[in-house]
């Protein structure tokens, strides 16, 4: 990915996260990632890069309000294939949701084709966490033992339920303290406060997913017949590195969420 670009005016176009954030971002995850890596010591990496990347999205989002740079709206396409399709494509409404986006999915043949719709920094978070997090779920679900009297796969998705679940209660809770910190420490910019600056994002990028897509019908509440690995799925979900990105309309049939 590419550096910040300066433009005409010495305004800047945030086209992709900045190479040096990148690739730090990269690194605590991939701690995170690996197979070797314990619990505890995951965590020590977590703070840290879930810190960075709530703090890079508050800043481009003030920066953007006075004009320092340009983040404008834009729209991602993620596919998610099998196994446990509804599941992940679940973790990434929920990801992006916590990180001020919107989605809306359609089936089209064995995949579900998520559009993701929000400024272009919180997509390109959007993407890498998520790619993270596919990685975090899928190797830590397959270690937890099923209880006895219980199907691998009802209780898998209890558990992925649960992890999904923590995991963007903690990123809301990030993105909270990254604006405090930053009305704190007088955000970049100065002008309007950071939460009203991050309210008007949210407010854009719904009008114009609603531009997007107009006729869409919201899916129903998922149901589960087994919620044993709930509380497992939120444990692990605390333990999950946040640290960040790596990672044509629908019809009318499509699902918004």
């Amino acid at each position: 990915m590419a550096p910040v670009v300066v433009g005409i005016g010495g305004v800047a176009t945030v086209n992709e996260i900045p190479e040096r954030k990148l690739e730090l971002i990269r690194k605590l995850l991939a701690v995170a990632e690996h197979p070797n890596t314990g619990a505890a010591e995951a965590a020590v990496y977590l703070e840290k890069a879930c810190a960075l990347m709530s703090a890079y999205g508050v800043e481009q989002a003030v920066l953007a309000d006075s004009g320092q740079v340009c983040d404008d709206v834009d729209q991602l396409t993620i596919e998610v294939g099998n196994p446990y399709q509804p599941d992940r494509r679940s973790l990434l409404a929920g990801v992006a949701s916590a990180l001020r986006c919107r989605t809306i999915y359609r089936k089209v043949g064995a995949v579900s084709r998520v559009q993701i719709v929000g400024y272009r920094s919180d997509l390109d978070l959007v993407e890498m966490l998520f790619t993270s997090l596919c990685l975090q779920m899928a190797s830590a679900v397959v270690r937890e033992p099923v209880p006895s009297g219980h199907t691998t796969i009802s209780f898998r998705k209890s558990w992925m339920a649960g992890y999904a679940n923590r995991v963007c209660e903690r990123l809301r809770a990030a993105g909270s303290a990254a604006a405090r910190e930053a009305d704190r420490a007088g955000a970049p910019g100065g002008g309007r406060s950071t939460d009203l600056v991050l309210r008007d994002r949210v407010a854009e990028v719904g009008r114009v997913y609603e531009r997007m897509f107009p006729h869409v019908r919201r899916a129903g509440r998922r149901t589960m017949s087994d919620w044993s690995g709930w509380a497992g799925g939120r444990a692990a979900g605390d333990r999950a590195d946040l640290g960040g990105s790596r990672l044509g309309a629908p019809s009318r049939a499509a699902i918004s969420r």
